[in-house]
Formats: C-alpha cells, structure tokens, sequence
C-alpha cells in the first residue's frame, strides 16, 4: 500500500527540534507500508512545492502529521487530491487541536478521513481504508463537469467538490460544430418511439438533437463520467432546452442533472455507479399524508413517454416517461448530509400545469420527511433504501433515513 506522508509546523516553530521525530515516525510507518513524501509543510507555498514533487493523486491513501498548531491552513490542501486520509495527532504543541480541524474540513468535502494518536491506530486505520478502497475510488475518482452556471434559484446549492467547469461560450462552441442534419439523426429514433407527440416539431427536434450532439463531444473531450447544465440559460439564445438531451443521457447510463445542480448531479452518479440504475431528478410540487409528487421535464428515457414542451418556456422538447410501479428510494443530497426514505411508485399523472413527467409515490409520512428533507430537487431511483443509506454513510455522509 502506497502512503503519502506531509508534516505540519507552525512558521514560528523551529522545524531542527522536531527532526529527531520526524525520522522516528516515518521509520516506523515504513516498516509497513510504502511511504512516499514526508515533506515539512510550513506554507501553502511548501504545499506547492511538495505537489509539485510527489503526484499524491498515485497514492493509496494520505497521512497528514500537524506536528504544532497553526498549520491547518496549508495542511487542509491536501483535499484536492481526495485521497483517504488519516490525520495522526500527538497530546503536544496543540497537535490533536489542529489534527481535528483538518480532519472535519476533510469530511465536510466527503474525503474518508480520520483522527488517530498511536501507531498502532494508524496502521488499523490504513488498513481499513486499503479494505474499502474497491468501494471508494469510484466515488473519489469521478470526474463530474458542470456546463454554464447554477440556477440562481437554488440558493440551498453547496457543492465543496472538485467538477469540471465549461462556459456556456465553450458549449455553444461546439454546439455550432453540428448541422440540423446531424441533430436529427441523433433524435430521429426517439422520436418514431414516442407514443405521442403534442408540441414538438422537427425544428425543435433538430435543435434538441444539436443540443445532444455538442454535450457528447464536451463529455468525450473533458473526460467527463456526468455532467449538469444551466439549462434555462440556453432559452434565450437557442429557443431550445437540453431536457431531452438529459433523457437520453440518463437511458445510456451516463448521469445528467439539470439546472446546473451538482448535488443532485453526485446523486444520480451514485445510483448508477453503485446499482446500476437509472435515476430521476425532480421537483416536489405535491404531498398529502402518505404521497409525494415530483415532476420534471427531463427523465430516462427507459419505458413509455410522449414527447412535449418544456412547460415553463413553452419551447424546446422535454418528456413525459411513464414511471412502472414498484419499490424505491427517494433521497436528497446537500453537502455531507443526505436524506433517504423507501417508497413506491404508484402511478404517473399528466396535468397541463406541471412539469411533463410527473411521478406519485407512496411514502409512511410525507409531512415528515418533507419538514426534515434539505431541499427541492429529489432524486428517484428503483433502489433499496437501506442499501442506499449504508453506501452513503461508507461514502462519509451523514444519513437520516425515513
């Protein structure tokens, strides 16, 4: 097991007196395991330089040594690597007092991190972490992008994770790369499956299709395993949404969330990368005592659907997927905290007020979960509950579950 190892000390620390336990230490752990690194951090400068030297992204796991206090500030950017972490204290020079500091900003950022003061506690906790990385590195190697911005709506957002970042300027770059003889090609089988079609026609297709077309070589070129987008920017220039470029993307496996939202974005990887599965972002825009309703233009396009507008703008193309019955989970994700409850899809409705797709299940005590939930977007996904919630906890997120 590869380790990368970076001390800490303050700038108004001698770093000679603590040469003598430096060496010790790193001795020990390399009776062990394979260390790389052992740096003296005392700035975000050192930092710098150490990344410069050692590609800590290469290593199995990361150990982070605030030998005073005062170096929490520099110790901390260990994060953009999202490597396990194990933060090792000792009861002096304020060293367990910076140690859980770092520690909790690490997993405010859902980086596996924990506290240990012994050697012995240190090799059971990189143990531990080498036992679970087949679970975890699917999780801390995603590359996520976000394209254009998030809504300015959703003002419950935060998003403390690396993504990538493409303008909206890049993606109408490769937007006019297509031709509407292109785009409808890419669209023309969706739309012979439909079984119905109100609104759309083949222009809004062809601009739909287009639309499709850029995201895909955006995904191939930044390497991209989901993406999100700003998608009501797009109204305004295009007259066209990405609603059913979405759909598709989540039929192939490959998560897309909508109105920039990178939470529920995470969610919809999640789900596919751990269960296989398809997931559905949507609005809440209706409960009673044991239902929820939830809605959005955009959703896989696995079973039956009709092909409509998107409904607040009236253009573009967005669908209505009849859901099937059967069990599921309905959680929202929002920083390290997630919410999770087992439900049942019951049925599918198609009021004209509404986003196009629109999804009812059956829940113990909606009123309850929705005075504790943690925001508007919900993912859906044809999952076990408390499968769910024991991954996300693995994962290093707080769970209540419903």
């Amino acid at each position: 097991m590869k380790v990368g190892v970076a001390f800490g000390i303050s700038n108004l620390a001698n770093p000679k007196a603590f040469e003598k336990k430096v060496s010790g230490f790193l001795t020990s752990l390399a009776k062990d395991f394979d260390v790389v690194g052992g740096f003296i951090l005392s700035s975000k400068a050192d930092f710098k330089e150490a990344k410069d030297e050692v590609n800590f992204n290469e290593v199995d796991a990361i150990v982070l040594y605030p030998l005073t206090g005062g170096t929490e500030g520099f110790l901390k950017e260990f994060f953009v690597f999202r490597r396990p972490t194990v933060v090792f204290g000792d009861p002096f020079n304020n060293s367990l007092a910076s140690g859980i500091e770092i520690r909790e900003y690490l997993r405010e950022r859902l980086v596996p991190s924990t506290l240990v003061k012994s050697h012995e506690e240190l090799k059971a906790a990189l143990l531990a972490y080498e036992d679970s990385l087949e679970t975890l590195e699917p999780f801390l190697r995603m590359r996520l992008g976000l394209i254009g911005r998030i809504s300015p709506w959703l003002v419950n957002e935060r998003f403390e994770l690396p993504y990538t970042r493409i303008s909206l300027k890049k993606f109408y770059e490769y937007y006019e790369r297509t031709s509407d003889d292109d785009g409808w090609k890419a669209v023309e089988e969706v739309f012979e499956k439909a079984i119905e079609i109100k609104e759309p026609d083949r222009k809004a297709m062809m601009k739909a299709g287009r639309i499709y077309l850029a995201i895909e070589a955006i995904l191939k070129d930044y390497r991209l395993d989901g993406f999100t987008i700003g998608c009501f920017d797009l109204i305004g220039k295009l007259k066209a949404t990405p609603c059913l470029a979405l759909a598709i993307f989540n039929a192939r496996g490959i998560p897309a969330g909508c109105e920039g939202e990178l939470n529920s974005l995470l969610g919809m990887y999640i789900v596919r990368k751990y269960f296989e599965k398809p997931a559905f972002m949507g609005n809440v825009v209706d409960f009673g005592g044991d239902y929820i309703l939830i809605a959005h233009c955009t959703a896989p396009l696995l079973w039956r659907y009709r092909l409509r507008s998107h409904f607040e703008s009236g253009l573009g193309v967005g669908v209505d997927v009849e859901f099937p019955r059967g069990k599921a989970s309905l959680f929202k994700l929002r920083g390290r905290k997630a919410v999770v409850a087992g439900v049942e899809v019951v049925g599918n409705e198609h009021s004209e007020n509404r986003c196009r797709t629109q999804v009812k299940v059956r829940i113990e005590d909606a009123p309850e979960f929705l005075d504790g939930t943690l925001g508007n977007h919900h993912i859906l996904a044809y999952v076990d509950s408390e499968e769910l919630a024991d991954l996300l906890s693995e994962l290093g997120f707080e769970v209540m579950l419903y």
